[in-house]
């Protein structure tokens, strides 16, 4: 009985020892326990209570902080690459069907009914051509009648710059235009202004497309073709040559619009003088009389 004694008091003075060990290393390290790991670590009462009661003591306070990973370690999202560029499509402005250009225009596109998007491959997926443009094909066709057009302006109102009504200096060279001429002239400028006017909407849409269209062209990569950088540039230079014999005569339209201006101009002036100075049966007579006398 001695010998159990004193193994029971041996054993509740190494729980004693092993109690005031914990506790001091509760103080020891107690200024770490506001963050961090040591925070995780039990209060004094709560060590107190596992004593008697371990399982009183919520497992959530082991919980809390978790498994911090290093900032260096996190994942980092995977590189997106950007998608190929968006093509801002190119507005194409709508011709009256009656007139000899809007019927033309009518006919190409009539002849690409059924037109879907087109697309060349890239580095960045596919490249899709604006939709102004449905082929070469129908390219071409809107093209040829805007020279058509062209042409047919040149050719039917420069009779009216060749009569140089901003050049008339004297009241006979005014007088002997016959009123009827005059307003037929002033008519025919009216009508050349608007059909201009229309032939160079159509005209810059066509600039506009074929230039959206070719600075596409530069972001295509035709990586199966060992030629490639060569037959993209005669891909271009085709563009530039379908476009470049309408540019000629479209330039020159540009100059006559600029004269017809200054003809319009100087018709409606001459037919106010017309109005208030010339006779209709004697247009200039009694002058040329009278120069005559002297």
């Amino acid at each position: 009985m001695l010998r159990v004694g004193v193994m029971v008091m041996s054993i509740s003075s190494k729980l004693r020892i092993a109690s005031a060990t914990l506790a001091g290393l509760y103080f020891l390290f107690a200024p770490f326990s506001s963050g961090g790991a040591w925070g995780q670590y039990l209060t004094r009462s709560e060590f107190a209570q596992s004593r008697t009661a371990p399982l009183a003591v919520p497992l959530a306070k082991f919980r809390t902080g978790g498994t911090k990973r290093p900032e260096a370690l996190a994942l980092q999202p995977a590189p997106v690459h950007p998608p190929a560029p968006t093509v801002v499509p190119v507005a194409m402005p709508v011709a009256d069907p009656n007139s000899a250009l809007g019927s033309a225009l009518a006919s190409c596109d009539r002849s690409s009914e059924g037109f879907e998007a087109l697309a060349l491959p890239g580095a960045r997926g596919e490249v899709k051509l604006d939709r102004c443009y449905r082929g070469r094909d129908h390219f071409v066709c809107s093209v040829d009648a805007l020279l058509t057009e062209a042409r047919s302006l040149l050719k039917g109102y420069k009779k009216i710059i060749d009569a140089n009504y901003p050049d008339l200096s004297n009241l006979e060279g005014v007088c002997r235009i016959k009123s009827d001429a005059l307003a037929s002239d002033i008519e025919g400028a009216t009508d050349f202004s608007a059909k201009f006017k229309v032939l160079k909407a159509q005209y810059d849409a066509r600039v506009s497309c074929a230039s959206s269209v070719q600075q596409s062209f530069r972001d295509v990569t035709l990586s199966d073709m060992t030629q490639a950088p060569d037959l993209l540039k005669s891909m271009i230079d085709t563009l530039e040559g379908d476009m470049a014999g309408v540019s000629i005569v479209e330039a020159q339209a540009a100059g006559l619009a600029e004269k017809m201006g200054a003809s319009q101009k100087a018709m409606n002036a001459i037919q106010k003088v017309h109005r208030a100075m010339c006779a209709k049966n004697q247009p200039m007579r009694a002058d040329a009389e009278n120069r005559a006398a002297r």
